[in-house]
């Protein structure tokens, strides 16, 4: 079993500099690969002028990496795709092109939902396993922390960049730590962060990432839907 990652850029045909955005991807995809190379199965890869794809090893935080990968590119916005499933042919570690198989074709099934129903351009990824019970309940957890982030500004989106520069994903941070990073007095962090609901977006990610990998396993299934 592996989690396929498809993703593409948002509104990439208006981009007017398309060779910088695909010089910017290539950059970004090659970071990605570095930090995330004990998680991948297949490197992240360009497979057409704005999209990529990765496959990766069913313990990876999906998430941590999605997150990564929209600060990396910000401004530019992204759309993504979650498949879980076998993969039927070879895999060359190196590049994600050739492999086939159940992940990437429901990798591409969930990234094609979001171009069907993203909640008014506030949800931006979605995930596909086959099972439409356990889909729903990943994507209604995807779907919530996308509502909250949604309705960040940017000292609020600064939180959560922090966060990943430090390579920190949960819930569970060093309020202090992030106030000394950021630079700001613990009464205005903790301000902050009651308003950011950073805490419950990262607690919904852990646990649509528990419930993904617990389905891969085959373990706990039943009480999970």
């Amino acid at each position: 079993m592996y989690l396929a990652l498809i993703a593409d850029v948002i509104d990439s045909k208006i981009v007017q500099e398309r060779f910088d955005l695909q010089k910017q991807l290539e950059k970004t995809l090659q970071k990605m690969n570095e930090l995330f190379a004990d998680y991948l199965a297949s490197c992240f890869t360009l497979t057409l002028g704005d999209e990529f794809q990765a496959l990766l090893k069913v313990d990876a935080p999906i998430f941590h990496i999605i997150d990564t990968l929209r600060s990396e590119i910000s401004p530019t916005q992204l759309r993504f795709g979650i498949g879980l499933g076998e993969i039927v042919t070879a895999i060359n570690p190196l590049i994600s092109i050739g492999a086939d198989g159940p992940a990437y074709w429901n990798a591409r099934a969930a990234i094609n939902m979001v171009h069907q129903k993203n909640d008014y351009g506030n949800t931006q990824i979605y995930f596909s396993s086959g099972n439409e019970k356990h889909d729903f309940f990943v994507n209604a957890l995807i779907a919530s922390g996308e509502a909250i982030r949604s309705g960040w500004r940017g000292s609020q989106e600064e939180i959560l960049q922090d966060l990943l520069k430090r390579f920190v994903y949960s819930e569970n941070f060093s309020q202090q730590d992030l106030a000394q990073s950021l630079t700001i007095n613990p009464s205005a962090l903790s301000k902050r962060l009651k308003s950011s609901s950073i805490r419950v977006y990262l607690r919904g990610r852990e646990a649509g990432l528990a419930s993904i990998q617990a389905l891969a396993k085959g373990d706990g299934h039943d009480r999970i839907v």
